[in-house]
């Protein structure tokens, strides 16, 4: 880096921008506005000289250091976007895999969710199958029961009518009329309720 001058506080400052009767000039245009380089005096008698080369110098020398730099930027970028090329690749089968892998398994609850319920649908049908089958057999030894104590009473019955009908006719007629109505009205109520 270039060396910096530095001036006496007693050395005078003869800049350009002060006009020999010493007042300042107003400039005519914008671009006069911009502080010149001084047409004459030495470096360590000009501050502008050296704030300008001080700009130069560090300008340059950012320049230089950031070309330096330049390749392995470049190497840095191209690495990243390796990077992000293998990593969106990877991450798109990533998804793919996950996505198939999700599906599997939906598919498999699906499967014993379905198997489940036609476990539980058999066992429901076997079971409201025994409980009919005990039922109707229940209901058929009970109509056997009933059926064998009509027969013990109407045999029971015979017996006394056999005994009773030569002495009392007209009460044995009485009674095997109305049994026969009775039957036949049960009979009918019988038949139109199958219908």
């Amino acid at each position: 880096m270039a060396e910096v001058w530095r001036t006496n506080a007693e050395t005078p400052d003869t800049s350009s921008d002060i006009t020999p009767d010493n007042q300042q000039a107003v400039p005519a245009s914008p671009q006069e506005g911009v502080p010149a380089l001084p047409a004459t005096g030495t470096p360590a008698s000009n501050p502008a000289w050296n704030r300008s080369a001080e700009a130069v110098g560090r300008g340059v020398g950012t320049a230089v250091s950031e070309v330096r730099r330049l390749p392995r930027r470049l190497d840095d970028l191209k690495s990243r976007i390796h990077l992000v090329s293998r990593n969106a690749g990877e991450s798109v089968q990533d998804m793919r895999a996950s996505a198939d892998a999700k599906a599997a398994q939906i598919h498999n609850a699906a499967e014993l969710g379905l198997l489940e319920l036609a476990d539980k649908a058999a066992l429901y049908t076997s079971e409201i199958g025994s409980r009919a089958s005990h039922r109707l057999d229940d209901l058929r030894r009970e109509a056997w029961w009933k059926l064998a104590a009509v027969r013990a009473i109407v045999r029971h019955r015979a017996v006394h009518l056999r005994r009773w009908r030569p002495d009392r006719p007209l009460p044995v007629i009485v009674v095997s009329a109305g049994a026969a109505l009775a039957l036949g009205v049960l009979l009918r109520i019988w038949r139109s309720s199958r219908d």
